[in-house]
């Protein structure tokens, strides 16, 4: 279980027992670990204040196989036969970075917000997910309608995401299938809205076309959280100088551990580039589990430091190297820490570059070949983009970085 690493959990519904064979060869029934951290306080003011992210939607939806897969690492096939339906309010606390704090809130299928205290709050979003293989739609969406009227009367400023999950198999081969789907959910959305007197023009709510089985849900979910960060503006206006000063073709924030990206540059975002920034991160966390890890001084470590110095700007590099200081150490049973890197070159000439520049938090940049040369001044520059992140965070300390071309 990796629940110290996502917070604390309220009201656990996982199985609370598990199967191993004893002396004889029989399957027996063993009791499964509590989850740690469970015993989190979700009225600590400290909490309470964070940003919510509401799920809701019918039965079978996939509320909880989206949040078990993003942030509890589960394999997507293993959501079918190790969940069951959720029966109460299931709370947990992401809090991976400074940048990306936020708790979620899971409620059981056919709960839409019959409590006028659901919404309140500053920071609120709203996710209702539909199964967009379980047609006719209309119960689902009248339920929707129901819901969303029931947010804008508590809080007017609750943004609202509508996830229609589960667009892959038989039914979704083709895009023009999955987009056609969704242009029919928003026309009906449309109609429900205007018959309960809701203006569908006054409110703005986006569709995204999702699945746990490829790379959609961390999209969606990624633009679901970038409204929730209040310094967004100045992390994009970040990115955009460092790419257009060091000539870069794309630059992501992302938060390593559920690898959501919490911010880009201004440039459109091209999914295929985000996937391969993501699969980049599973490898510098997977290799870096290998080499990485080890207090200074021991073979492991040395060994890394030796690859580092030969192979530094061949394909595929990978530098991550135990801190001198333990105040440097991020988290002693994770290889990721301050001086965790990688250089990945492609065979279409482009160069993929993560640094690390916060607690969990990696930059990963997407640049030329020939633009990549000057990589000291690369460096530099992302060391400018750190100093300026640090100071987003503790704005008292004053001054900001300045890059340099």
């Amino acid at each position: 279980m990796e629940d110290d690493a996502y917070g604390g959990y309220d009201d656990y519904n996982d199985d609370q027992y598990g199967f191993a064979e004893d002396e004889s060869g029989e399957l027996a029934r063993l009791p499964k670990e509590e989850p740690r951290g469970a015993n989190v306080n979700f009225e600590d003011p400290e909490i309470s204040s964070l940003p919510r992210i509401l799920l809701m939607g019918p039965r079978r939806s996939g509320k909880t196989s989206i949040q078990r897969v993003v942030f509890h690492k589960m394999s997507p096939h293993e959501t079918l036969f190790r969940l069951e339906a959720t029966q109460g309010l299931e709370r947990a606390v992401v809090d991976h970075t400074p940048l990306c704090r936020f708790t979620i809130y899971d409620y059981p299928g056919d709960y839409y917000g019959e409590d006028p205290l659901t919404f309140h709050g500053a920071g609120v979003s709203l996710i209702f997910v539909m199964d967009a293989q379980d047609e006719p739609y209309d119960h689902v969406l009248q339920s929707f309608t129901n819901a969303v009227t029931r947010a804008l009367e508590s809080n007017p400023h609750v943004t609202i995401e509508v996830f229609i999950n589960k667009v892959d198999g038989e039914l979704f081969l083709s895009d023009e299938t999955k987009y056609d789907c969704r242009r029919d959910i928003v026309a009906q959305v449309t109609e429900e809205l205007a018959d309960a007197g809701v203006d569908p023009n006054q409110i703005s709510i986006r569709y995204h076309l999702t699945s746990i089985y490829d790379h959609s849900i961390y999209e969606a979910l990624s633009r679901v959280i970038q409204r929730l960060i209040p310094q967004l503006p100045t992390l994009e206006n970040l990115l955009n100088v460092l790419v257009n000063t060091c000539s870069m073709e794309k630059a992501y924030l992302f938060d390593v551990v559920s690898k959501l990206y919490i911010s880009t540059d201004s440039s459109p975002v091209d999914m295929q580039s985000v996937e391969l920034c993501s699969d980049m991160i599973d490898v510098v966390l997977d290799v870096s589990g290998i080499y990485g890890l080890g207090p200074p001084g021991t073979k492991t470590q040395q060994k890394v430091m030796q690859v580092e110095e030969e192979q530094q700007e061949q394909e595929g590099t990978l530098i991550s190297q135990a801190p001198t200081l333990e105040e440097d150490i991020i988290d002693p049973d994770s290889a990721y820490d301050s001086e965790s890197a990688s250089v990945i070159r492609l065979s279409n000439g482009m160069v993929l570059y993560l640094k690390e520049v916060d607690q969990m938090l990696a930059l990963v940049c997407i640049t030329r070949s020939e633009n990549f040369r000057k990589k000291s001044l690369i460096n530099y520059n992302i060391d400018c983009l750190k100093k300026a992140l640090r100071e987003l965070m503790k704005p008292t300390n004053g001054g900001t970085a300045k890059l340099t071309s």
